[in-house]
């Protein structure tokens, strides 16, 4: 109890810096993952390894899109019954998720294994990065199933109370891929197949993992068959609740479906290929400041609810300025070293270098412009505003998907490099406004005298405002 009461007594940057370094190791490890990936089968491979890989990555946003769907539903409905003392109808939930994660992954691994070629059509594959990514994808495509299951059973993990053993299950796993795909590319020369083989066999050991933990002594939760039959009912609840987290992911996988296709147009493979250099980097420097943005959540929430509106105002200010500052020094640090970092990705390809390298300074406005973007959308989840929450959220992804696919006609590669910024900017923009307007409610409640339920309604009304 001591430590929950803790949210509304500490200090606000002591608290923001212990939420926050573990969402964010979590955040690096996955985007490590993605960029010793990248790094090694564009060295090892080369521009078209690269963009093969690169064609089936919206396959994968997808089959992370239905583990969050399933792992968000689980988590929130697994801490209601836990907060109720119900186990029972806790590990009933989870059967019914692991049934679910068991069937819809498998589904979708027969799908994209069989259609395979189709499929990575629409993902913008052509000629040999389609034949290089074929093999990738029916490889990875049955990895996917134990992808869905880790992300969906994540959550198990944090609604006990042991957020730093799925971390540590995550950081083992990618150092794991990490090693394998290096050898399967560097000593076995299996090329992108050597990639999809060393997912395929760390995701596996991770569920292992996880599966080992849950059924152990030491978890409160156990999977047990009675739970495994099929409940429609439940299955339909736990959907429900993480359908606006999914919806979030399709578009996401849009989006990027969208980029390959604009930059295939372009520049063929090598187009693609800056497509997953972007992606990489950018979501390497993002997720720091993702972190902090998700961490302030809670506390938000919490201080909101106890009506300490003037720790509500320190931490929405504190973690505003922490996220922007992050964001302009990982552009900083780029910018300073540009070449370098594009030359990370290839040994050879001196074009996708350059490639990379002039558009860099575009992205990295997005990068500066996170800050508020996700603070705000953060925070207004936190005090249940789910219509601002969710304009941040999806806003930029509904405007860059047709800025992808319009903007290269008629200015080139530049018009590539100019969609992150031309997105970003108006969400920016409207996150400042929303956040000037919380920011004076804010104030305004916490001049009156005392913080009780009635400077809570006067908070309300000057937010409704």
């Amino acid at each position: 109890m001591h430590s929950v009461q803790k949210q509304g007594t500490a200090p606000i940057g002591q608290l923001l810096l212990q939420y926050s370094l573990p969402a964010v190791a979590g955040f690096l490890a996955n985007a490590l993952y993605q960029f010793v990936d990248r790094v090694i089968v564009g060295r090892g491979v080369g521009t078209e390894g690269m963009a093969a890989v690169t064609s089936a990555y919206p396959l994968t946003m997808l089959a992370m899109g239905i583990g969050l769907l399933l792992g968000t539903g689980t988590g929130n409905m697994v801490s209601t019954h836990l907060g109720k003392g119900d186990k029972d109808a806790a590990e009933k939930v989870l059967g019914q998720s692991l049934r679910m994660g068991i069937g819809i992954g498998t589904a979708l691994a027969l799908v994209l294994c069989l259609f395979a070629r189709p499929v990575l059509r629409m993902c913008g594959a052509q000629g040999e990065v389609l034949e290089m990514a074929v093999p990738y994808l029916r490889i990875t495509a049955v990895g996917q199933i134990f992808m869905v299951l880790i992300i969906s059973m994540g959550n198990i993990l944090r609604t006990q109370g042991r957020p730093g053993l799925g971390l540590a299950f995550m950081v083992s796993g990618n150092l794991l891929n990490g090693l394998l795909c290096a050898l399967g590319v560097y000593v076995l020369e299996l090329g992108v197949s050597g990639a999809a083989w060393a997912t395929f066999v760390a995701l596996a050991l991770n569920f292992a993992a996880i599966l080992w933990f849950v059924q152990s002594r030491h978890s409160i939760l156990r999977i047990r068959r009675r739970h495994l039959s099929a409940d429609p009912a439940l299955a339909r609840a736990i959907v429900k609740l993480g359908m606006p987290v999914f919806l979030m992911q399709v578009l996401g996988t849009l989006t990027f479906l969208a980029a390959n296709h604009g930059a295939g147009s372009l520049g063929g493979a090598r187009g693609i290929a800056m497509v997953g250099v972007f992606n990489t980097i950018s979501i390497l420097l993002i997720y720091p400041a993702l972190g902090v943005a998700q961490a302030m959540q809670p506390l938000v929430a919490f201080n909101r609810g106890a009506g300490n509106i003037e720790r509500v105002r320190k931490l929405l200010g504190s973690s505003l300025a922490a996220t922007t500052a992050i964001g302009a020094i990982a552009a900083g640090l780029v910018l300073a070293f540009p070449e370098p970092v594009a030359s990370l990705f290839t040994r050879t390809d001196t074009e996708l270098v350059a490639m990379v390298r002039d558009g860099l300074p575009w992205f990295m406005i997005s990068i500066v412009l996170f800050g508020v973007q996700g603070t705000a959308s953060h925070y207004f989840l936190a005090v249940h505003q789910p219509g601002k929450a969710g304009a941040l959220l999806l806003g930029r992804q509904i405007l860059a998907i047709p800025l992808f696919l319009v903007l290269p006609s008629p200015f080139g590669i530049t018009g590539l490099y100019l969609v992150s910024a031309i997105a970003d900017l108006p969400l920016a923009i409207l996150a400042a406004w929303y956040l000037r307007k919380e920011w004076i409610a804010l104030g305004a409640t916490e001049s009156d005298s005392g913080v009780d339920d009635e400077s809570t309604e006067s908070l309300a009304n000057a937010e409704a405002a």
